[in-house]
């Protein structure tokens, strides 16, 4: 993503998080506004239920904020 020169690179972080062996490891982090992005910009047929599903959610909880 980065050599593509993609915006969403730039809001992932990497932040040292402790690991299942309890060592620390660099790992991407990104907020929610960012994970949505990601799920969004996935070209795969097989996301595609899952964006659904997700726009669902978000369709339910706007109606809920009402």
């Amino acid at each position: 993503m980065k050599s593509e020169g993609s915006q969403l690179y730039e809001d992932i972080v990497q932040l040292k998080m402790k690991s299942a062996d309890g060592k620390y490891y660099k790992t991407d982090v990104a907020n929610t506004k960012g994970i949505l992005r990601i799920i969004q910009s996935i070209p795969s047929p097989k996301a595609e239920p899952f964006k659904i599903w997700l726009a669902q959610v978000g369709a339910g909880l706007v109606c809920l904020n009402r």
